[in-house]
This record gives structure tokens, C-alpha cells and sequence, in this order.
């Protein structure tokens, strides 16, 4: 019988302080502010600072750091070099007791003092240049290489039920010792320590969250617990999923590198797919999970990937696109390069050596000075914090499957459209009121339940317009009395189509499967050119359910020229169509699908408008402005034209007109 599951999950019980108990996050990250940072480690040493310790060093790094525009800094105290336990073996190799690099435990959790003092100097170091730090506690896990202590290294870090307990005494034992330092902002669970060890189920990766959230909670509620997390899925019988990171965590975060995530390496580095994923996936996050989600890692892996300049073209309007909607903050891996290091991650890792905003010498790359830049325009703009976007419609996300593709897609049309979207989870039991709601295309069979089904046509029933994609094996029911359509035909082959709306305009889709539909009780908008139904519109009961007949969010993530380039193939039209059926009218209006648009209402009826050029050259395109430009602090803005720089912002506010919206 194999007593550690049990074991382990009656270790979770004992050590159980429930999320919703804790106090709920203040300051930091939820205080309205936006943030800029990076993650650190010391730049004569990379992961080994902590052993090839120089206190000057890390001041040093610390006052370049901060005159470089970094706010917040996120710190770790390596596993193996904070709690370096190693066993005493006895006869034919049988375990004997716990030591502490070969030598008798300096206390119950075998942490080492040395360590904590020198990490308690960063702190200080910290403090002294008003920076905020986020500590990643059980940092196992780091650029590729898995950092344990030498009795440990052999287990599952987050299944095996002794490495799970000496990890709880070594994080109630730094936290108890540390709680008192004003620097430290929030509890970092670790580095991406969904990449420590295997979690054979939800459960399993539940219990090892839960027990050390509660850890944590044990000796501090009063700071939040951020996820640090990566790649987590909205699938809820994942491991890591969204669901249970909300349950468990205070905040989320997001490490978003499009090498890494699906769908975000098919254009160039600096244009709108790379320059829109990091808030994208962090609202993806906070959407499904119902927490606060920041960019805690972001970066461009390398000079392999952009040029410098590039690089930093993509910072910009990453930076302008992560602000405008409400993110709490942007953080760039890593604070230095590590390129001139000989030991492992760095000497097997060609990806590791070059992520630093400066360089090992210190030196500020153009990526550095963008972000400094961006806090430049911060401390200039009128006002202190930037009220919430406007949200138009919201896109529910499959739980089902991994929703991620066409929440995506949603996203990046829905920009282009001209409008703003929010995330939920299709099986939640209440979504946020809104006249419209996109059901994007699933690619299995089953992407929503029978109730959330139900619930999405009661919501046109009672006034709202409904968009649903067809995915490309899914199955509705009742579909004919839903969407006004007949399906004529379904077989497993591919294919691609043009169809257009009545303005001509000639648009390419396509999908996995093949599915043809005929009009019953629907109004045809678009059409192939065979005359087959497209895109139509219905309705049902007091509003409307537009209906498209393929993946339309999944054809466009897969797709190479549909978010940028002279042959741009105008899948956003679908989008922009249904938004005008919704009734969706904004104060800007804008023809050009490389400006991204959000607006802000402020207390005195006044509206900010931030305008994001997401190509890497000017674009001089004509605007529409419901109202009279009164202020413009970025960008060459008129009420019937704009000006924006490459992959760079306009600002400027509007005062509507009497009546308007």
C-alpha cells in the first residue's frame, strides 16, 4: 500500500488556512497603480549569488536598477543554497538522520543563518532605493534547472510527502524571520513550481498549493500570496488550473513568452500578436481564475529573437497595452545578462544568457531605457491612476478544454474591431452583465456544458447579442431554434473558403472539418462565394445570437496575416460587424486594425482615450471623436486624425459632447 498520497493530503488538512479566510490583498498590485520591474539575481554571480556572495555588489545593482525604471524587483532564495539538507547514511546505505550541509541542523528547519542574513542585507539594499520586492520562496526550479537540496533532489518536489514538509518548515521558518522587512511587498510561492515535479492529478497539485499557501498564511496574513506560476490551464481537471489558482492564491501572474505559449510566435516579434499576449493571457488569468494577475516574467529570449531595437519597440507598446487595461504590473526576466557564466543553467542554456534589461557590466539596453522612458511619461501624465477600461462585451471561455486558442483569437479581433473585451469561465455560476457575449470556437466535441449553453441563449433572450463560432467538432443543441440555421451536412475534411459581407470586402476562413448550414429563420450577412450562409444573425427573444460558421478566433490564432502586414486578411470585420448589431458605439473610432483603442471614464465625465500603434512603423490614419479633444499628452491627435509613432502610444482625453456616450 502506498501510504504517501494519504499522508500528503492529511498534511494539506493539518496545515490548511483557506484562501478565503485570509485577508484580501491590499497595497501593492491592487492598489490602482501600475508597476515596472524585473526579476533579479546579483550579475557577478546569476544563480549562485547566494554562495559567491558580495552584499556591494547587489547595492550597486540595486541603484542601477532603479534609476532604469524598476519599481519592483522579484528575489530568490535558492532551495538548495537556503536549506542545504543532506542525509547520513548507515548501514547497506539506510538512512540515519537529517544534517545541514553534512553538519548537525542549525534549527528545526534547516535553514541556513548565513543565508538569512545575507539575504536580509538585499532587503536593506532594497529599501534604500524604495524598490519593492517579491520573494519567490521555494525557488526548485530556475531557467531549466532544478535546484533541490541533496537529500531532496531525488524526490517529487511536489508530491512526495517529506520533501513537502521540509518545504513547509523552510517557508514558515523564512517567513517568520523575514515578515518583519518593510521591502517585501508579497510571498512568492517559488519560480514556476509547476515545473519542480509531477502532479499526477488537480488534486495533487491542489494539496501541494494549499499546503504552502497555508504556510505562508501561518505566519504572515498580511501580505498577499502570488501564484508565480506558469502555463496554467482553464481546463478544470488539469493539474495547476485556473480554478484551483484562484481558490488557493491571492494573485496570479503571468510568464508569457511566445517561444513557450501557443499561437504566439507566428508574427514578428514587434508586432501586434507579441505586443498584445502578456495582457491578454494575464487577463485570460484573472478572468477564469477571479484574482488580481500581473506580468511577473516577460522578455524576448535573446538576441535569436529581435534585434535590441526591435526588442524594445515591443516593450513599448507592451507596456502602453498593459497599463491602458488595468494590469498591475509589467516585469522583465531578468535584471542582468548572464552571459559570461560557465556552470549550469548558463552553460547548457544558450536562452539564458542574454534576458537582461542591462547588461552583466550595468550597462542599460534599449529595452532598459523604454522602460525608464515609460516611467518618465508616468510621472508627467495628469493623473496618479488610470481609471478602469470600458468593457464592451465578454468572451466566456471553455473549462472543459483548454480554452486558451480562441480566447486569444477573441482577444486580438476584438482590438482590432475597435472594442474591449473581459474573460469569464463558461461554467461559472454568474458572468458580468454585458449586451454582448462571444462563445468562441471549441475544438473538441463538447467545449460547454448543457447549462452553459442554456444560460448564454437566456441571455439573448433577455437583450443581449450572443456571437458563437462554430468549433470544428462541436455539437449544440438545439441549434436550428438558436441560431435560425439548418445544418446540412458535416464531414471530417478541411477547408478553406472566401466569403464576404455585403461591402465586397473578400475574407478567407477556414476549419478542420467541414459544416454546411442553410438559412431557415436567420439573416444571411455573409456568404461564400458559393452562396453558402457564413456569418448570420437571428433573433431571439429581446436580442440577437450572431452565428459564424467556423473557428473563427482559433483560424485567426493559427493564422499568419491576420494581425499584421499589407496583406492582411480582415477576419475582424466578423467581430466589428457583431459589435455594431450589439449597438456597441465608443467615444474614438478608428478604421485601421493596427490601433488598439481603450477608454477610461473619468469622475467628471471627461474620457481617456489611449490609442496603441501596434505596427513597427508610423501610421497617420483618420479618426472619428464623439466629443472635443482637450488634452492630448502623447502622439499628434486631432478630432479627425492621428499621428502615432512605431509600436508606440497616443494619450489625449476627450470631452463629449452633451447627450453623447
Amino acid at each position: 500500500m502506498n501510504i504517501r498520497p494519504a499522508f500528503a493530503l492529511l498534511l494539506s488538512t493539518l496545515t490548511t488556512i483557506r484562501a478565503d479566510s485570509a485577508p484580501r490583498a491590499c497595497g501593492i498590485f491592487t492598489d490602482g497603480a501600475f508597476y515596472t520591474g524585473c526579476n533579479y539575481w546579483a550579475s557577478h554571480a546569476g544563480v549562485y549569488m547566494w554562495r559567491d556572495w558580495n552584499g556591494e555588489q547587489v547595492e550597486k545593482d540595486f541603484a542601477v536598477l532603479k534609476r532604469n525604471g524598476v519599481d519592483v524587483v522579484r528575489v530568490f532564495p535558492l532551495w538548495s543554497d537556503f536549506q542545504p539538507l543532506t542525509a547520513t547514511l548507515g548501514y547497506l546505505g539506510g538512512f540515519c538522520e537529517m544534517t545541514q550541509a553534512g553538519r548537525p541542523l542549525e534549527n528545526e528547519a534547516g535553514v541556513d543563518e548565513t543565508m538569512m542574513a545575507r539575504f536580509r542585507f538585499m532587503c536593506d539594499a532594497a529599501a534604500k532605493n524604495d524598490m519593492k520586492l517579491v520573494v519567490g520562496l521555494v525557488t526548485g526550479w530556475m531557467s531549466g534547472r532544478f535546484f533541490a537540496p541533496p537529500a531532496l533532489e531525488r524526490m517529487n518536489a511536489v508530491a512526495d510527502s517529506e520533501s513537502v514538509m521540509w518545504q513547509v518548515r523552510f517557508v514558515r521558518h523564512f517567513v517568520r524571520e523575514m515578515k518583519d522587512h518593510p521591502a517585501i511587498a508579497a510571498w512568492d510561492l517559488g519560480n514556476e513550481c509547476n515545473c519542480m515535479g509531477k502532479a499526477e492529478s488537480s488534486a495533487d497539485a491542489w494539496n501541494w498549493m494549499n499546503t504552502i499557501t497555508s504556510a505562508i498564511r501561518a505566519e504572515d496574513r498580511s501580505r498577499p500570496v502570488v501564484s508565480g506560476m506558469h502555463s496554467c490551464p482553464s481546463d478544470m481537471s488539469k493539474p495547476w488550473n485556473l480554478r484551483h489558482q484562484g481558490e488557493l492564491n491571492d494573485i496570479l501572474t503571468t510568464h508569457p513568452y511566445p517561444l513557450f505559449t501557443p499561437e504566439c510566435a507566428n508574427d514578428d516579434f514587434d508586432t501586434m500578436r507579441n505586443a498584445c499576449h502578456p495582457t491578454a493571457e494575464s487577463l485570460f488569468y484573472a478572468g477564469l481564475s477571479g484574482k488580481p494577475c500581473f506580468i511577473e516574467e516577460v522578455g524576448d529570449l535573446g538576441r535569436c529573437t529581435a534585434s535590441p531595437e526591435r526588442s524594445a519597440a515591443t516593450v513599448r507598446a507592451g507596456l502602453f497595452t498593459a497599463w491602458t487595461h488595468g494590469l498591475p504590473a509589467y516585469l522583465w526576466w531578468c535584471g542582468f545578462d548572464q552571459d559570461r557564466f560557465d556552470f549550469a543553467p548558463y552553460s547548457r542554456k544558450a536562452l539564458e544568457r542574454e534576458l537582461g534589461l542591462l547588461t552583466a557590466n550595468g550597462e542599460p539596453k534599449p529595452t532598459a531605457r523604454e522602460m525608464a522612458a515609460f516611467r518618465s511619461f508616468l510621472a508627467e501624465f495628469h493623473y496618479a491612476k488610470l481609471p478602469k477600461r470600458r468593457i464592451d462585451a465578454v468572451c466566456l471561455v471553455s473549462e472543459m478544454e483548454d480554452g486558451w486558442t480562441a480566447a486569444f483569437g477573441a482577444f486580438l479581433l476584438a482590438r482590432q474591431a475597435g472594442f474591449d473585451i473581459a474573460f469569464a469561465g463558461a461554467e461559472q455560476k454568474s458572468w458580468p452583465e454585458s449586451k454582448m457575449y462571444i462563445l468562441p470556437s471549441g475544438s473538441g466535441d463538447d467545449p460547454y456544458t448543457l447549462g452553459a449553453w442554456n444560460r448564454v441563449l437566456e441571455k439573448a433572450r433577455t437583450g443581449a447579442t450572443v456571437v458563437i463560432s462554430k468549433g470544428n467538432r462541436t455539437r449544440y443543441s438545439g441549434f436550428l431554434q438558436a441560431t435560425g440555421n439548418q445544418i446540412e451536412t458535416f464531414n471530417l475534411q478541411p477547408r478553406e473558403f472566401k466569403f464576404s459581407f455585403n461591402d465586397g470586402k473578400t475574407i478567407l476562413g477556414g476549419d478542420e472539418t467541414t459544416t454546411v448550414v442553410s438559412s431557415v429563420s436567420s439573416e444571411v450577412l455573409a456568404k461564400t462565394e458559393a452562396g453558402d450562409p457564413v456569418v448570420t444573425v437571428k433573433t431571439l427573444g429581446d436580442g440577437k445570437v450572431v452565428f459564424v460558421n467556423f473557428p473563427v478566433e482559433i483560424f485567426a490564432a493559427h493564422s499568419s496575416n491576420c494581425f499584421t502586414g499589407d496583406d492582411l486578411n480582415p477576419l475582424y470585420v466578423v467581430y466589428r460587424k457583431a459589435a455594431s448589431l450589439a449597438g456597441i458605439e465608443r467615444v474614438v473610432s478608428c478604421d485601421c486594425p493596427s490601433i488598439g483603442l481603450t477608454e477610461h471614464v473619468l469622475d467628471n465625465g471627461k474620457v481617456i482615450v489611449v490609442a496603441v500603434n501596434y505596427e513597427p512603423h508610423a501610421i497617420k490614419t483618420a479618426f472619428a471623436v464623439t466629443g472635443k479633444i482637450s488634452k492630448v499628452w502623447r502622439g499628434r491627435i486631432s478630432e479627425d486624425a492621428a499621428e502615432i509613432g512605431a509600436n508606440d502610444a497616443a494619450v489625449f482625453e476627450v470631452e463629449r459632447k452633451e447627450g453623447g456616450l
